[in-house]
């Protein structure tokens, strides 16, 4: 799935995502589109998981009038992150499970957060993916489905960690965590 992002990172994990078009009975009984996503932990191969995740087809078919400048597979992979920081992954699956829709979409668009308080947070996140994945690069996409900032915010703080020599720019929108995050990060604990 091209749009999609296929990494979630925490402050204590990364997970590796699949994600698959399910035909599930849940999704014509309540006018979905369902994704059967598997999480795997780069870290431990016994940390998996495996749930339903589904939006509405009616805020899928309205979601392009929205003009919010980010893909709804984006948002959607946000509904997944804040579940699984929640440890409420279980709230998803199920013929009754949460879906994205509509009424709940909005809390999903990013808060304004302190310029400190963001760098800091970025800071930790990257740290995490940078101790996994240390010579690897990272999308823009997979660190805005892992924070809660908005995409404006974000690229503001992107900037700020790329002048301090944490993050390099490899061009479109593809990053390489530096090793000075490490230091970044034990000063910002």
């Amino acid at each position: 799935m091209a749009h999609f992002p296929n990494i979630l990172i925490l402050p204590d994990n990364v997970y590796s995502l699949s994600i698959q078009k399910a035909e599930s009975n849940r999704a014509l009984d309540r006018f979905l589109f369902d994704y059967s996503v598997h999480g795997v932990s780069f870290t431990d191969p016994y940390d998996k998981w495996r749930t339903f995740l589904g939006v509405s087809r009616e805020f899928w078919e309205d979601y392009p009038f929205y003009k919010l400048g980010v893909p709804l597979e984006w948002l959607l992979m946000r509904f997944l992150h804040h579940h699984l920081k929640a440890k409420s992954l279980d709230l998803l699956s199920g013929d009754d499970g949460q879906v994205l829709n509509s009424s709940n979409f909005r809390t999903l668009l990013g808060l304004e957060v302190d310029e400190t308080e963001r760098e800091k947070l970025l800071t930790i996140l990257l740290k995490s993916w940078a101790e996994v994945y240390p010579k690897g690069v990272i999308e823009f996409k997979d660190i805005y489905v892992s924070t809660d900032f908005t995409s404006q915010t974000l690229r503001q703080s992107i900037e700020t960690l790329k002048s301090k020599g944490n993050l390099k720019d490899l061009g479109q929108n593809v990053y390489l965590v530096e090793k000075k995050i490490f230091k970044a990060a034990a000063d910002a604990s």
